[in-house]
């Protein structure tokens, strides 16, 4: 989570301010950052990320409105886990997810892949998805990596109103780990 933390610079990269940009022609002008986040699957690895709708880790917000950049780091297709998404989810209800498992953290709703489509792209490619839609990704059968930045922006007034509720996408626990090494 958050390499912009370890890395300032890409915060004021071309690549940010263009996704910045993007985000404000869709979805308004006060689209703001929010978080990034680094992403890696392991070459030969069965595990999957589970199909969710991000809107279903967020706090209560009056705002919805938000948009992650998924952007590949290197070609991705079906056989290294490329992204899938479920066209016009956006427009539909949230679907009731529940954890994986006891004690993880991460989210998953009922839906397959005769719902979806597979996006592959090319490195430096990039999908861009709503806080609603359906998306997940297979494992990486392939002998390589397959790296991607997601990169979050929603209202300026909505980071606010999660900041001040203490939810910060992880960057605080960083922190801490950080001061404990030090």
């Amino acid at each position: 989570m958050w390499p912009s933390h370890y890395a300032p610079e890409l915060r004021h990269s071309t690549l940010y301010r263009k996704l910045e940009l993007l985000a404000q022609s869709v979805l308004g002008e006060d689209m703001s950052f929010d978080f990034d986040m680094m992403i890696s699957k392991p070459p030969g690895s069965d595990v999957e990320t589970p199909w969710h709708q991000d809107e279903s880790y967020w706090l209560d917000m009056s705002d919805k409105r938000a948009i992650s950049f998924w952007v590949a780091l290197q070609d991705v297709n079906v056989n290294n886990g490329c992204m899938w998404f479920v066209s016009g989810s956006h427009l539909k209800p949230l679907r009731r997810h529940w954890k994986v498992k006891d004690g993880h953290h991460i989210n998953q709703c009922e839906c397959s892949e005769d719902e979806g489509r597979p996006e592959p792209l090319p490195a430096g490619g990039c999908t861009g998805h709503h806080g609603r839609t359906l998306h997940y990704t297979r494992g990486n059968k392939s002998n390589s990596c397959r790296r991607a930045l997601i990169v979050n922006f929603r209202p300026t007034s909505m980071i606010q109103y999660e900041r001040d509720h203490q939810y910060d996408h992880g960057l605080s626990g960083l922190e801490n780990i950080i001061q404990q090494v030090e």
